[in-house]
């Protein structure tokens, strides 16, 4: 038999039997339909990793106050640092700027009779070259702000949102834990912070005002960002840091730091440690996924080749080999997988597509399709070869009897 006829046969005999064609497809579809989507939501977490460590940055070493394995920012209830740390480590070879600031979480904040919590930063002016990050729109706190203790802000784009929806904040007044604060800037965007906090949601204002009239923390500093110059150095400097706060702090060297010094070496390892977990289980559904399709192809195609014992037995007996009822029996399974994996690659787009809109992070590339593919032929062959097998080894005299 040739091959075009034997394809045709293949194509008779699905449609002729469209429950059992449906079946198969549907279950292929599914397999097929979840590995596209797992495939887009990992694609989607790991950019989203990569932009966390980002928002960190590459050059960026992080000195919180307080000891132990907690994590996220430190608040000025636990400051602990003083002038003198950060100006040692100014004075650290390699490091080219230190921003001190303070930090309270999840602060009332008011405005008319909207009401939101978001996190307080109070910082100095050098805050924006320390993070990159300075004012959209308006204006960003000064020098003169901190020496003046001035009771401005610039609010986060999420504060923003929360307060004012799409009216203009420049130059209205929030209340923060009711205390009056004139907005002068927008943030700009960031997205996630790296403890995985909105870093939207946030608003600065000055660090004297932060410290004296808000926070009541005049003498200690929650925290403060190192920048170095070379980033190679990051954990050599990061090393220097802890030898000066220690012998700052007076420690014995038996003590636990009362500090903690976050690198971007750590944060890497704290976002992937988080996600691995998810990823490995989400992975062990793709993979279960299609063998369920699988299995259901290769169980229907066995049912399919005891109802066609006659019609295999009458092929055999007019003279087609047992190569030409295994090409058969296989070429239906692969045009079958192959319905599925183009069905389930269109589902599982749609589907990454909605999960989108939805707000969740996900990548569309063409590797779905080419998924699709290789799941699908794998899928066709390795279960489509026993049925194939076995209709192929039917005596045909036994076959046309029964």
């Amino acid at each position: 038999m040739k091959i075009t006829r034997i394809a045709g046969v293949s194509v008779s005999a699905i449609f002729k039997h469209k429950v059992r064609t449906f079946l198969i497809v549907l279950a292929i579809m599914v397999g097929v339909a979840t590995i596209t989507v797992i495939m887009a939501l990992t694609r989607g977490a790991n950019k989203k990793i990569m932009q966390r460590i980002n928002n960190f940055g590459p050059d960026a070493i992080m000195i919180h106050s307080g000891g132990g394995k907690l994590e996220g920012p430190a608040t000025a209830s636990e400051a602990n640092l003083t002038k003198k740390d950060i100006a040692d480590i100014e004075n650290i070879d390699g490091v080219t700027l230190v921003s001190p600031f303070q930090v309270a979480l999840d602060m009332p904040i008011k405005y008319g009779n909207k009401f939101t919590t978001s996190w307080v930063w109070g910082i100095k002016s050098n805050w924006k070259d320390a993070w990159k990050r300075g004012a959209t729109k308006g204006e960003f706190i000064s020098d003169a702000d901190n020496e003046q203790l001035s009771k401005v802000c610039v609010i986060g784009q999420t504060a923003v949102k929360d307060l004012f929806g799409t009216s203009d904040p420049i130059g209205e007044s929030i209340l923060i834990e009711n205390t009056s604060f004139k907005v002068i800037g927008i943030l700009e965007k960031r997205g996630q912070a790296p403890v995985g906090a909105d870093f939207d949601n946030l608003i600065v204002i000055p660090f004297t005002t932060a410290s004296r009239r808000l926070m009541n923390q005049p003498l200690y500093i929650a925290m403060a960002r190192a920048i170095v110059i070379n980033p190679s150095a990051v954990k050599k400097v990061a090393a220097q840091i802890r030898d000066v706060l220690r012998a700052n702090h007076n420690m014995a060297d038996t003590e636990e730091d009362d500090f903690r010094i976050t690198s971007p070496v750590e944060i890497t390892k704290m976002i992937k440690s988080t996600s691995r977990t998810l990823n490995n289980f989400l992975w062990l559904v793709g993979i279960i996924s299609p063998l369920v399709g699988g299995i259901v192809l290769m169980n229907i195609m066995l049912m399919a080749v005891s109802e066609r014992k006659k019609e295999i037995g009458l092929r055999r007996a007019v003279g087609a080999k047992k190569k030409h009822i295994i090409f058969q029996f296989l070429a239906e399974s692969l045009m079958l997988a192959f319905a599925g994996g183009i069905f389930g690659a269109v589902t599982g787009i749609v589907v990454t597509v909605m999960l989108a809109h939805s707000g969740k992070p996900v990548v569309i590339t063409w590797q779905p399709f080419a998924a699709a593919f290789i799941f699908s032929a794998a899928i066709g062959l390795f279960f489509g070869i026993y049925p194939a097998k076995k209709a192929a080894a039917l005596d045909p005299a036994n076959a046309l009897t029964q």
